[in-house]
């Protein structure tokens, strides 16, 4: 691909930002797509790709592996531009145990209770290698929250375990497997999602630790993720007080720990991804498109799973023309992209 920015208009740019649901094939999905309140199905997904010049895709629900590979080409030979297609494939229930007919694998927690690095790093591979058949670019994973809640209905067994060395020992493995794979990996859910007793699907959760429990236990895996020259991270939806004193403000729309903790403070040069912005966690606090122009000017790159992309799009413009945003501010995030894009 050698698409400049300077041959995009400013809906091209901004439509580059944004990262869709779908679903593969929408009878194997069905039960998934019955609880979901907007559509992801191919018909709109098309309408998406030729009308607003969307960026990239995920997969979510079920799938079919072939019908999903038929899916990906008819997507892809209807984009301009080259789609960037993510998908959830970290091992266990969350993710790769979705899609039929493949292998199974020991999940998260049993990587971590093995404590066997090789097996973790021929696990990443070995995905890595279904990604690639899959015609998926970006793997979001690995899953490098620290379990240390019993409580936590989301992390779980999707934790390699309750101790931040080894956490981010197998972290690392993995995300060097899905590399060695030709995969970009994405290390989730920073700034640490493992000691909560809420699912950010459903609502937005409190973390009240201090700075130095947090450098120590939560943070300590990205850091060295991102020494290990991590590709990408996915921001959670989380309050945090001691990193961003607003109230209720979740992570992913704060400056504060997008641009000045992940980006300044510790160095991240990586591509920035929301979590899902069709999650509680963040629609319970902003109308429809506001949220992904907050998290734009929070220092994300890729706005994950939007409800109302025509809506979203049209408060981003909106925000370029009374200044809020800049065009110039726009073209850094769409780099990032259009840079990711050559090598995939």
């Amino acid at each position: 691909m050698n698409i400049s920015i300077n041959d995009l208009t400013l809906d091209q740019k901004i439509g580059q930002l944004f990262m869709v649901a779908a679903v593969a094939d929408e009878e194997v999905a069905k039960d998934f797509l019955s609880k979901k309140s907007y559509r992801m199905n191919k018909e709109y997904v098309t309408e998406l790709i030729t009308q607003y010049h969307i960026g990239g895709i995920i997969y979510l629900g079920k799938s079919d592996t072939e019908k999903q590979i038929e899916r990906t080409h008819y997507f892809q030979s209807i984009s301009g531009i080259p789609l960037l297609i993510g998908q959830d494939l970290e091992p266990g229930r969350v993710g790769i145990s979705r899609l039929q007919a493949m292998e199974c694998f020991f999940d998260n927690k049993e990587l971590g209770e093995r404590n066997e690095k090789d097996t973790t790093y021929k696990t990443g591979f070995k995905i890595g290698k279904y990604c690639k058949k899959l015609g998926v670019h970006i793997n979001f994973a690995p899953v490098a929250d620290v379990n240390n809640n019993p409580n936590n209905p989301v992390t779980n067994d999707r934790s390699f375990g309750n101790n931040p060395e080894l956490v981010t020992q197998h972290a690392i493995a993995f995300a060097q497997g899905l590399r060695d794979a030709g995969i970009i990996a994405c290390a989730k859910h920073f700034p640490g999602h493992g000691d909560t007793n809420v699912d950010s699907h459903k609502a937005l959760p409190l973390i009240m630790h201090k700075r130095e429990r947090l450098d120590a236990i939560e943070l300590y895996p990205f850091k060295q993720l991102i020494a290990e020259n991590i590709p990408a991270i996915m921001i959670a939806h989380l309050e945090v007080p001691a990193l961003e004193n607003q109230p209720k403000t979740p992570s992913s729309v704060s400056r504060k720990i997008v641009t000045d903790l992940l980006q300044k403070e510790l160095g991240f040069k990586g591509l920035i991804i929301t979590d899902g912005l069709d999650m509680q966690g963040i629609t319970n606090h902003y109308f429809r498109g506001q949220a992904e122009l907050q998290a734009l000017l929070a220092g994300n790159d890729i706005l994950l799973c939007p409800v109302d992309v025509p809506a979203a799009i049209t408060v981003i413009k909106e925000a370029v023309a009374d200044g809020v945003i800049t065009e110039q501010e726009i073209d850094e995030h769409v780099k990032k992209i259009l840079d990711i894009k050559k090598n995939i």
